[in-house]
């Protein structure tokens, strides 16, 4: 059991010290946008251009005037804050409710509306006794018509101390009918800080305030409470927002584990304890997976210099289908042998065998491209991948090297990094299918990767064991690579079991050939349609497209996400991923940014439905291509 001071402390360090940088560049953003707006005014009518882009163009507008903020700052600066650090609001009450679902909304009076005391989570004192002093990039929340509802919002500019120690929050905001002209405008206010009409504030830091909840407690902080402990594995209900027996008993399991008095009531110091656990896992997590994102960039550095420099590749879009069809059907030059045959190469013209390495040194003929890069003495010096996915270089004669146009009509790219297939015909992409090209993870070796390069479909092979899996269909293309129908494993009734391989499908799973899916997608294609149609086609070219030297794609952080809170391991671009068991479906939304804090830092993505790269994964990738060509540029200057 951990001292509770001790973690009390860190969450009084993480507070002071966390997210505080991260959080003025986002205000700064959001401020900046606003200041731009102002002098904007209604029409005499009515209309606004927020009220507008809110769908309601001659409605009220002060909250489609802080959102519209928002995503203006997404567009200017490249932020994704809609969604993430504010909401999409239409209604004061709305966004307020967003807010504390989130544990990020400071009640001026320290209770909200019957929901409880509000109490700093750093040092347990109530929130009436201290009064919040909000923060630039804090949403303020006023009520002027004693409705028991929320009337109006705007973005704090700044905030001033006055001579008598007082302080004045300084504001930007749009539509205010008691201070502002008619029609109304856009404009800066001032409040002081006690002022009545100010409710609370939506703060851009989450696990500031607490409110003491107990049975029969609802609302957004319940919802919050709610999602912690569930995080925690304490809690496994809906985080619906009322506080009964389940979370009554999940609160006294967690009061055990950490030595305070098991009442099932979230009190003051249950809650801070919470938080700085809370606080704790989001800063470990975040590091891990910085560490395991800094760790692949790291090991891909030297591959990546070697694609970029070797110039084989490049940047292309496979849905550009000008661009994509133009590099099927160009001429490749390969070894003119037998497709199973090896031909060695020479350290130099009439040299001795360059390498002798099982895996390394030698080409395969009649199906695998190569660059021709210098000729002398008859001889050529030539390179492609090896079976490590190298790029190997040698000297053959040049008598041995032979030209052949690819087939016209068909062309299939394999791209590893988002592990798709795309079929195209007569310069037209057909369809998408879902593949599995080697891996060197566990106990494959380095010779598992699918070798990268341009290669023919040479002869259709058929079925095959690979150990216990069968694989049906294949088509061979490089030497001992096939593709190949999904692998399955036939059961004792002597029946087939896909699930295992085809649960992998879309990440890097096989021994080096390239899987592809077994069940038809949305237009009817899958492995069995290539072979049935393409198996006695002869020469169609397939480009194995390699990863190295690519950057990875940069999602919006607004993209929706989904995910399994019942245990779920990965995140997904699907609410109904056709991987997730169908009890579980429709699957909980998230947002790609969510996938920066915890608990969501520890989901990895789903390969069936497509799922982008971890946040971390992008920026250390794509920091270590720019790295690449950095260090290229540079040796390329002395």
């Amino acid at each position: 059991m951990k001292s509770v001071m001790a973690l009390l402390l860190a969450l009084a360090l993480a507070l002071t010290l966390g997210s505080a940088a991260l959080a003025d560049e986002r205000a700064d953003m959001l401020v900046a946008v606003a200041v731009s707006e102002l002098g904007y005014s209604a029409t005499k009518g009515g209309y606004s251009k927020y009220g507008d882009w809110g769908g309601k163009a001659y409605g009220e507008w002060c909250s489609e005037f802080v959102s519209w903020c928002v995503n203006r700052a997404d567009e200017v600066y490249g932020s994704s804050m809609l969604g993430n650090d504010y909401p999409l609001q239409t209604s004061c009450d709305d966004g307020a409710a967003w807010f504390r679902e989130r544990g990020r909304y400071v009640s001026v009076s320290g209770e909200e509306r019957g929901e409880g005391e509000q109490f700093y989570l750093i040092d347990g004192v109530g929130v009436a006794e201290r009064p919040y002093v909000p923060q630039t990039g804090d949403l303020i929340y006023i009520e002027w018509y004693k409705y028991n509802r929320l009337d109006h919002v705007g973005i704090v500019e700044y905030v001033t101390q006055e001579s008598d120690g007082g302080y004045v929050v300084h504001t930007i905001e749009g539509n205010n009918h008691i201070l502002g002209p008619e029609p109304t405008v856009v404009a800066r206010y001032a409040y002081r800080l006690d002022d009545p009409s100010i409710r609370g504030y939506g703060i851009l830091r989450e696990g500031i305030v607490g409110v003491e909840m107990t049975m029969g407690s609802a609302g957004g902080e319940v919802s919050w409470y709610q999602r912690q402990l569930r995080d925690l594995g304490y809690y496994d209900g809906d985080c619906a927002g009322k506080y009964g027996k389940a979370t009554a008993e999940a609160t006294k399991k967690f009061q055990k584990d950490y030595g305070l008095s098991a009442t099932g009531d979230a009190d003051r110091a249950t809650q801070q304890t919470l938080a700085a656990i809370m606080e704790e896992e989001r800063v470990r997590a975040a590091q891990r997976a910085k560490e395991e994102a800094d760790a692949l960039a790291g090991q891909m550095l030297e591959n990546a210099k070697a694609a970029i420099a070797s110039s084989w590749f490049g940047e292309f879009d496979p849905h550009d289908e000008a661009s994509a069809w133009a590099r099927l059907t160009a001429d490749i030059t390969v070894l003119d042998v037998k497709q199973n045959e090896k031909v060695y190469l020479a350290d130099a013209p009439s040299g001795k065998q360059k390498i002798s390495d099982e895996h390394r040194g030698y080409f395969y003929g009649e199906s695998v491209a190569v660059h021709v890069l210098e000729q002398r003495d008859g001889y050529a010096l030539i390179e492609a991948y090896n079976d490590y996915d190298e790029l190997e270089q040698g000297w053959v004669r040049a008598g041995r090297l032979k030209t052949v146009t690819p087939n016209q009509e068909y062309g299939i790219i394999v791209d590893k990094m988002t592990q798709r297939l795309y079929l195209y015909q007569n310069g037209k992409l057909l369809t998408e299918l879902l593949v599995s090209t080697g891996a060197t993870t566990g106990g494959n070796e380095g010779y598992n990767e699918t070798a990268s390069g341009e290669f023919l479909l040479c002869s259709a092979v058929g079925g095959f064991w690979a150990g216990n899996l069968w694989c049906n269909y294949a088509l061979r293309f490089n030497g001992g690579d096939l593709l190949h129908l999904v692998p399955s494993i036939f059961l004792a009734d002597g029946t087939e079991d896909f699930s295992i391989c085809e649960n992998a499908l879309g990440t890097r799973a096989s021994h080096g050939c390239i899987r592809v899916q077994r069940k038809e997608n949305e237009q009817g294609y899958s492995h069995l349609w290539i072979w049935n149609n393409l198996r006695n086609v002869k020469n169609i070219k397939i480009i194995v497209w390699d990863d190295d030297g690519r950057a990875l794609p940069q999602p919006d952080a607004s993209e929706p996400m989904y995910y399994n809170p019942n245990g779920g391991r990965k995140y997904h671009t699907n609410a109904r991923c056709s991987s997730v068991k169908s009890a579980y479906l429709p699957l909980t939304p998230i947002t790609y940014g969510d996938l920066t804090r915890y608990p969501y830092t520890e989901l990895t993505a789903c390969g069936v439905c497509g799922a982008p790269a971890r946040p971390e994964t992008v920026q250390a990738w794509n920091s270590a291509i720019e790295q690449a060509r950095a260090e290229l540029a540079e040796e390329d200057a002395q």
